[in-house]
């Protein structure tokens, strides 16, 4: 009987011991996320985030997510995601952010958590040098390429314009342009932030067409999981933070040549 009761004990220590550790291991866990700030992000999308010639995660967004966490003390950790399947990322969990040139419009507003805009370029249509199409009118039967899943293709595929040309989505910017150049396709539609760094980085000369009651987007901004506001604030005053530092300021006028932040502004 003596022998049962010390076996028993010795039981009830061993599921004691194991509850402790797992407990222990993932209370460790929780605080290591905790510290941690996960950035979904489309690896292929410059200068916002893209990999350079070192296959090394590199951009504006990265720079400011990077100052953002060494301001919180937290690490951050880049998760390259299918631009299609954004918001399944984020909603899953696999990711606490996306923060790559994403947009603001009122469809994500009601589905995500977002900042307020920091960051503002200009819509335009990107064409080949000598292209004799000078109107967005006269754009109507062309073929626009797109990024899949971007603001720009939700957009012009709402507006009345969208029904007038095809909209051949890629699923980088990279690639319509290379499209562009080859006669795929007869423009690109995309934003002034990632189209002057293109241009400018391929050196060739294009034609550019502003466009007209299309898109209406206030700006860039980073998104959270719906009802993720305790996060989604911390990234948010740390934003406003290096803003009023001059931080923005100057990763801005490093990838852009000048200042395009708009945090802040009323």
């Amino acid at each position: 009987m003596k022998k049962t009761w010390i076996i028993a004990l010795i039981a009830v220590l061993v599921v004691l011991l194991i509850g402790g550790f797992v407990f222990f291991r993932n209370s460790g866990n929780t605080n290591d996320r905790d510290k941690t700030l996960i950035v979904g992000l489309d690896d292929g999308y410059p200068p916002m985030g893209f990999r350079n010639e070192n296959n090394e995660i590199v951009g504006f967004d990265i720079d400011l997510a990077e100052a953002v966490c060494e301001k919180l003390g937290m690490e951050l950790k880049l998760q390259q995601i299918s631009w299609s399947s954004k918001e399944k990322e984020l909603s899953s969990g696999n990711i606490d952010c996306i923060w790559n040139g994403f947009a603001y419009n009122e469809e994500r507003a009601k589905t995500m958590t977002l900042t307020d805009p920091y960051i503002k370029g200009e819509m335009y249509f990107i064409l080949k040098k000598g292209s004799t199409i000078e109107d967005q009118d006269e754009l109507k039967g062309k073929k626009i390429g797109v990024q899949t899943g971007s603001v720009q293709q939700l957009d012009l595929e709402k507006s009345e314009f969208g029904k007038n040309v095809e909209i051949v989505p890629y699923a980088d910017s990279l690639m319509a342009f290379m499209d562009l150049e080859t006669g795929g396709i007869d423009a690109v539609f995309c934003s002034s932030i990632i189209g002057n760094y293109l241009l400018t980085s391929k050196g060739k000369d294009y034609e550019t067409i502003p466009s007209r009651d299309i898109i209406q987007t206030k700006g860039s901004v980073v998104a959270f999981k719906q009802g993720n506001t305790e996060l989604r604030d911390k990234v948010q005053n740390a934003l406003y933070e290096l803003n009023r530092e001059g931080k923005l300021e100057e990763i801005s006028n490093k990838w852009f040549g000048k200042n395009m932040v708009i945090i802040g502004e009323e």
